[in-house]
């Protein structure tokens, strides 16, 4: 073998490994997975959060899987499949339905109100306001959108809203008219009300704000004794609830704030690089992000159990307050 011959092999051999170094560092190769189940109305938050976090961990590809969150936990306790993060829109589904066989914690990272979405075209959306809401979708010419209640907290909580209108208008009627009202358009989860809306297939569609601040929409702002917004009314909404499916058996679901929670469940398998993505979420880039999508942020995060929480994740919460 010739000089040449040797410094072409040499080359080749360079080349080759540092394109291997490249492509293994670079995520081509042996790639690491993230597996996040999630509630439909966190798909924007999540998605910016996982592009920024693996644009600083190259190696990491983020699969998400959106559904309504009392899907997203059925998926886990009842057809036994693995994630890395899970993140539902109403943070008791964890400890209510998972504690203990599938998980022993939960944080609670970010807080939500109802909003009733609607748009230019929606039948008389020159005239609905705070005041006359209940009055509009009242109408026989109305076209109400509402998730499932038995897949979608988002569903539950419309129905929360209901009671908790005739509870504060003094007006029983509000709930029934509402809840049986005639042209009514139930989807799974919430998300998929917006399509309806955006075709004029549905007039108004109950819908957490954030996901009408992220889709454009208008909306009407409801009182905070009736949008589930606030921690310090909790015990008012206390007053309703609501009783959804749960396989063969019945469930009933209290009136609460809506506070959004995540744990990694027991049956992760990749467990430490959860913890790396939950702790990002939790830094001051993530809660930008969270913010910047129309959720609020709760910092320090509210847990139900501090002891339990993986101790790198210790510094970001508080127990929650009475």
């Amino acid at each position: 073998m010739n000089l040449k011959e040797i410094i072409t092999i040499a080359a080749v051999a360079t080349i080759t490994a540092v394109g291997l170094t490249y492509a293994y560092w670079a995520g081509y190769l042996f790639p690491e997975y993230l597996t996040i189940f999630h509630a439909g109305s966190l798909s924007v938050p999540l998605d910016k959060l996982s592009e920024e976090f693996t644009s600083a961990h190259q190696r990491v590809r983020i699969a998400l899987e959106s559904s309504g969150s009392v899907d997203a936990v059925r998926k886990i306790t009842d057809l036994h499949k693995s994630c890395d993060v899970l993140a539902v829109a109403d943070y008791t589904l964890i400890p209510e339905l998972m504690y203990p066989e599938h998980a022993e914690w939960t944080i609670i990272f970010a807080s939500n109100e109802m909003v009733i979405a609607y748009t230019d075209e929606s039948s008389y959306s020159a005239e609905i306001n705070p005041e006359n809401w209940f009055k509009v979708l009242n109408r026989s010419d109305v076209i109400i959108g509402r998730s499932d209640p038995n897949k979608d907290p988002c569903g539950y909580r419309a129905l929360m809203v209901f009671q908790l209108a005739a509870i504060y208008y003094n007006n029983p009627s509000i709930n029934a008219s509402l809840w049986n009202h005639a042209k009514t358009t139930v989807r799974p989860k919430s998300v998929e009300l917006l399509a309806g809306l955006e075709s004029g297939q549905i007039d108004y569609a109950f819908e957490y704000k954030s996901v009408a601040v992220q889709h454009g929409l208008k909306y009407v702002e409801l009182p905070d004794e009736i949008n589930l917004s606030k921690w310090e009314l909790r015990d008012y909404y206390a007053q309703v609830n609501v009783v959804i499916q749960k396989g063969e058996e019945k469930m009933v679901i209290a009136g609460a704030p809506i506070l959004y929670g995540l744990t990694i469940p027991k049956n992760a398998a990749h467990n430490e690089l959860a913890i790396d993505f939950v702790q990002f979420l939790l830094s001051v880039k993530g809660r930008e992000i969270i913010n910047e999508c129309g959720q609020n942020v709760i910092y320090p995060a509210y847990t139900d159990n501090v002891s339990n929480i993986p101790k790198p994740l210790k510094e970001h919460v508080v127990g929650l307050p009475s």
